[in-house]
C-alpha cells in the first residue's frame, strides 16, 4: 500500500510539473469542462408559418405553387413528406408543439379556451433551452398570441397595412374570401419586419449557444399581401384542387363529417350557407386560390431573405435549421375551407431540417408530427430528453430516412382522433362514426373503407392506436348544435 501511494504521488508531481513546463511555454492545456461542451453545441433556428399547406414545389400540393426558397431549404437538407399537426386550430397545435404536450392529455383542442383545461407546468421549448444555456431570442407569431414570454430579446408581432376604408372584406367570422391586392411594398408588411430583426438577431455575437424560434403570419388571413404578389397568379390560370368526377364526395362519408365539412371553426353559417356553398353562389373559389397562393409566395419571399443570412454563422458554431406550419388549410376539398377538420388537407403540413450529417435533397416518407419538434431539438443539441415530452426525435430518421416511426395522432375535440400510418389515416369521431383512407391508391382521401369488411383488420388495428387516456375536455357536437342549424 505504501509502495502504491508512493507512486501516486510521483505521478502527481510528474503532472503537476508538465503543466507548469506547458504554462510557461504558453501552451493552454485543454480541460474538460461545461464550458467546452457548451462551446461546442449548434446554434439552432426554428422557423414555424402559420397556415401553410403542401402547397410549395417540394411537397406537389399545387401545380402552380410558387416557392423558390421554402424548396430550396428542402433540398438543402432533409424533407418529411408525411408530417402533420396535432391539431387543426391555431392555438392548441402551438401549445402542443411549445410545450412538447399531446392535446388530448390537456384538454387544450380549441382555439377558445375551455375552462376545465389542464395547465402545462413543464417548460417551454424556449425556457428549456434558455435553462440549458442557450441565448434565447423569439419573435413573431410562435405561440398563438405573439412570442411567448421567455427570451433575450422578443418581438411581438408586426401589424400589417390595410385596404383602404370601405375596401376591406376581412371578417373572422365570414368565409374566407378576404383577399385583397394593398397597394404597398413588402418593406411595408409585417413579415419583412420579422425577417429582418430575425436576420439581426442571427448575427449577434455572444459566448453562448443561440436558440432561435421565429414565426411568420401569411398565409393567414386576411389574404392581404403586395399586389405584385397577385400579379404572379393570373386570375384566369387559377387551376381549383381536383374532385372526384361524377360522384359527391360525401357520399359515403358518416354524418359527423358531414356536419364538420360544412362548419368553419365553429363560426355560423352565412345565412345557412356553409363556407363552400357560399364561395360558389359568390363566384369567391377562384379569386380566394389566388389570394391564398399570393399569399404563400408572398411570405417565402420574406422566409428567404431570414435565411440568406444563415450562409455565414457568426459565432462559428453548427447550425441546425428546421422549419414546419402549425396546421394544413382547406380550398375547397371535400367543400371545406380553413381548418378545423381531421382530413389530409387540414392537417399535412411542411417540415424539414437542414444541419450537420444531413444528405442534402434526402426525402423521409415516415410519419412525423408537430410533437416530435420539441425532442427533436433537444436530442439535436446534445441535451437529455426530458421524461415528460411527448413525441419522438427524428434524429434517427436523419440518419436513415427508412427507419421506422409511430403513426402520427391528431386531436379536434374529446374524442374525435386521426391517426395516420406511412400508408392509412383512420378517423373516429365522438359519435363512433369512422373513416378510412389508403393513401397507397387514394392520395385525395374520396374513398371511405371504413364500412368495407376486406378493411376491418386494418381498421382494428388503427383503432387501437388511438390514445385511451385523452382529456374529457369540449365536444365538436356542441358547437354544431349552436352553429350549423
Amino acid at each position: 500500500m505504501i509502495i502504491e501511494f508512493a507512486a501516486n504521488l510521483v505521478m502527481k508531481k510528474t503532472v503537476f510539473c508538465v503543466l507548469c513546463l506547458l504554462v510557461f511555454a504558453g501552451v493552454k492545456p485543454a480541460v474538460v469542462s461545461a464550458q467546452s461542451k457548451t462551446n461546442s453545441q449548434p446554434d439552432i433556428v426554428f422557423i414555424i408559418v402559420d397556415d401553410l399547406n403542401d402547397w410549395l414545389g417540394c411537397l406537389g400540393g399545387h401545380p402552380d405553387a410558387k416557392s423558390p426558397n421554402i424548396d430550396a431549404l428542402a433540398s438543402s437538407g432533409m424533407l418529411f413528406s408525411q408530417a402533420y399537426c396535432n391539431s387543426p386550430q391555431c392555438r392548441p397545435s402551438r401549445t402542443s408543439l411549445n410545450y412538447g404536450v399531446y392535446p388530448f392529455k390537456t384538454g387544450t383542442y380549441f382555439n377558445a379556451k375551455f375552462k376545465d383545461e389542464d395547465k402545462i407546468k413543464t417548460p417551454t421549448m424556449q425556457q428549456f433551452f434558455s435553462q440549458n444555456g442557450y441565448r434565447v431570442v423569439s419573435g413573431g407569431k410562435v405561440f398563438h398570441g405573439g412570442p411567448g414570454n421567455a427570451g433575450d430579446s422578443l418581438l411581438k408581432r408586426p401589424r400589417d397595412p390595410r385596404p383602404p376604408k370601405g375596401e376591406d372584406n376581412f371578417n373572422a367570422k365570414g368565409a374566407p374570401n378576404d383577399g385583397y391586392a394593398l397597394d404597398v411594398t413588402d418593406e411595408e408588411m409585417g413579415d419583412y419586419e420579422v425577417s429582418q430583426w430575425a436576420s439581426k438577431e442571427w448575427n449577434q455575437v455572444t459566448d453562448k449557444p443561440l436558440f432561435m424560434s421565429v414565426g411568420f403570419f401569411r398565409p393567414h388571413r386576411p389574404l392581404q399581401v403586395p399586389k405584385s404578389w397577385f400579379e404572379e397568379f393570373p386570375l384566369e390560370s387559377i387551376q381549383r384542387p381536383v374532385e372526384p368526377k361524377g360522384e359527391d364526395d360525401w357520399a359515403d362519408m358518416p354524418e359527423f363529417a358531414r356536419r364538420l365539412a360544412r362548419t368553419h371553426a365553429h363560426k355560423a353559417l352565412h345565412q345557412g350557407l356553409s363556407d363552400h356553398e357560399y364561395m360558389l353562389e359568390n363566384k369567391q373559389w377562384d379569386v380566394t386560390i389566388r389570394a391564398y397562393q399570393a399569399s404563400v409566395a408572398f411570405v417565402d419571399r420574406q422566409i428567404g431573405r431570414f435565411i440568406e443570412s444563415l450562409k455565414v454563422n457568426p459565432r462559428g458554431r453548427e447550425t441546425i435549421v428546421m422549419l414546419v406550419s402549425d396546421h394544413g388549410w382547406h380550398l375547397g376539398e371535400k367543400k371545406h375551407w380553413c381548418k378545423g377538420a381531421l382530413w389530409e388537407q387540414t392537417t399535412h403540413i411542411p417540415f424539414m431540417v437542414r444541419g450537420p450529417g444531413v444528405e442534402p435533397g434526402t426525402v423521409c416518407k415516415q410519419p412525423v408530427s408537430l410533437i416530435d419538434v420539441y425532442p427533436s431539438l433537444v436530442d439535436l443539441a446534445g441535451l437529455e430528453i426530458p421524461n415528460w415530452i411527448d413525441g419522438t426525435s427524428i434524429k434517427q430518421q436523419l440518419l436513415k430516412p427508412s427507419s421506422a416511426r409511430p403513426p402520427a395522432i391528431s386531436s379536434y375535440g374529446d374524442g374525435n382522433t386521426a391517426i395516420r400510418t406511412k400508408r392509412y389515416r383512420y378517423i373516429r369521431y365522438e359519435d363512433g362514426s369512422e373513416e378510412l383512407y389508403d393513401h397507397q391508391v387514394d392520395p385525395n382521401e374520396w374513398v371511405n373503407l371504413a364500412n368495407k369488411k376486406e378493411h376491418e383488420e386494418t381498421k382494428k388495428r388503427l383503432m387501437k392506436m388511438i390514445p385511451t387516456n385523452q382529456h374529457p375536455g369540449l365536444k365538436v357536437q356542441s358547437w354544431f348544435d349552436k352553429f350549423q342549424e
